[in-house]
């Protein structure tokens, strides 16, 4: 699964945070502005931005490197709540999942902090540093890696479709499910469920590596460029969702017609524990 580069686009987020435009830079990337900080779910980063201001009471030459090292603080500061924002799953936060657990608060806290500046810093006129920290959500040790580690498996739990399958066998590469319209919200852990409520794919479908590489399911703001990723194949299925599900509108609900086709055919498995999922979204 390529990816944008993340140089790129810390360079392109570095201006507009710089602005005070916290806006998506490119109409295909899906974006979530929590606080001063924002979470850019098709290339999987949080940026957050920080300004430091210099001490009166410190020396000249002591001020610009003090405001340096404030502005980093926030801005990692700032991270860290943007992060806290964001949906787990369907009826969590990150914030509420880490108050559960003192082992994971600090856990996640200290893999913020360990990150540095995304480009450069600006300096103002009055002395104040402005910057950018990109932080990525995947990785071995990670965000997703603390927070979903506990729940995924090194295999899929599921090895076997459960619910009606149709009775012509349908083979895909992956999956793009276009959710515009029903104001679904990105998460770490969503689920894709049939119109009974049985679930079509979710983390127990998936595979312990993929999903902390590359997330549980891809965000994208367009069906034609979802469809050109590595990520789904040469040859995805794509469906329409019905309805958002859940208290945080994370899960989404597809037809039983679309949900037996994907159950027809056991290879369907295969694409589903790589994470070959991706939720086209406003």
């Amino acid at each position: 699964m390529k990816r944008v580069s993340t140089t790129i686009l810390a360079g392109l987020f570095s201006a507009a945070l710089a602005a005070a435009q916290m806006q998506p830079v490119l109409d295909t990337v899906v974006t979530d502005k929590q606080g001063d900080g924002c979470i850019d779910w098709t290339n999987r980063i949080i940026y957050a931005k920080g300004i430091g201001a210099p001490n009166p009471d410190q020396s000249e030459a002591a001020q610009r490197p003090g405001a340096l090292r404030a502005a980093q603080m926030i801005a990692l500061r700032n991270a860290l709540e943007a992060l806290k924002g964001i949906y787990l799953n369907s009826s969590t936060t990150v914030e509420n999942f880490m108050v559960k657990s003192d082992v994971i608060t600090s856990k996640v806290s200290g893999f913020v902090r360990g990150f540095e500046q995304k480009g450069k810093e600006k300096y103002m006129s009055d002395g104040s540093v402005e910057l950018v920290m990109a932080i990525p959500l995947d990785g071995v040790g990670g965000i997703g890696d603390m927070l979903l580690g506990a729940s995924i498996g090194e295999k899929p739990s599921v090895t076997i479709f459960e619910g009606a399958k149709s009775k012509k066998a349908m083979v895909f590469t992956g999956l793009i499910i276009d959710c515009r319209g029903l104001n679904v919200k990105p998460a770490l852990a969503p689920k894709i469920l049939d119109e009974s409520g049985k679930e079509v794919y979710g983390s127990a479908y998936v595979s312990r590596d993929w999903a902390i590489k590359y997330g549980i399911v891809g965000y994208a703001k367009d069906v034609k460029a979802a469809a050109k990723l590595d990520r789904v194949g040469k040859t995805p299925g794509q469906i329409k969702a019905l309805k958002a599900q859940g208290d945080n509108a994370t899960d989404v609900v597809i037809s039983d017609t679309d949900a037996a086709d994907v159950r027809s055919a056991a290879q369907n498995l295969k694409f589903l524990s790589e994470c070959r999922v991706i939720l086209v979204v406003d």
